[in-house]
């Protein structure tokens, strides 16, 4: 996980890569949890949002460095 993204001759933490993609799924996965009407259910929104992101981007860096090790 100590590697860098080559980023138009910017180098990058992984992790940074990781974290955009993450966020952007996570956005999409709060927009349908509020089409749904999921959140009427949810005490503290901004704390599940974060926990959210937290899991997600636990499972994006797990699915994309496995093959490393």
């Amino acid at each position: 996980m100590n590697e860098e993204i080559s980023l138009f001759g910017i180098f990058v933490p992984s992790v940074l890569a990781c974290s955009v993609i993450s966020y952007v799924v996570m956005v999409a996965v709060s927009r349908v949890l509020r089409v749904v009407g999921a959140y009427q259910y949810i005490w503290h929104r901004s704390l599940f949002n974060l926990s959210m992101f937290v899991c997600i981007l636990c499972a994006t860096v797990l699915f994309l460095f496995q093959a490393q090790s």
